[in-house]
């Protein structure tokens, strides 16, 4: 039962679709905006991963949440990098400054 709270806990990073419909229509603003919560959330996940406090308390209970962790956190980083570079092309396009 730990074990499943551990890794279903691990799996907590958050999901990011690199495209959305409404991205063409974003003003300038709200596209700053968002790549700053990116970069916030990218803050996140690096807080969460290598020796952080979460993974040491699952090297102590269920370390193979540890593998688990670092995953989701790669690829939610490659996402959130992603969803970035999406946004900066439509900011230049945009010649927002």
């Amino acid at each position: 039962m730990v074990a499943v709270l551990f890794t279903v806990s691990a799996c907590t990073h958050r999901k990011i679709d690199v495209t959305q419909m409404e991205d063409k229509n974003k003003s300038c603003a709200s596209i700053e905006s968002e790549i700053q919560e990116l970069k916030n959330l990218e803050n996140d996940i690096d807080s969460k991963t290598g020796l952080s406090g979460r993974n040491v308390g699952m090297a102590l209970l269920f370390w193979p949440g540890i593998v688990v962790n670092e995953m989701n956190a790669d690829d939610a980083r490659d996402r959130a990098a992603d969803r970035r570079q999406h946004l900066m092309t439509i900011y230049d396009k945009k010649s927002c400054s």
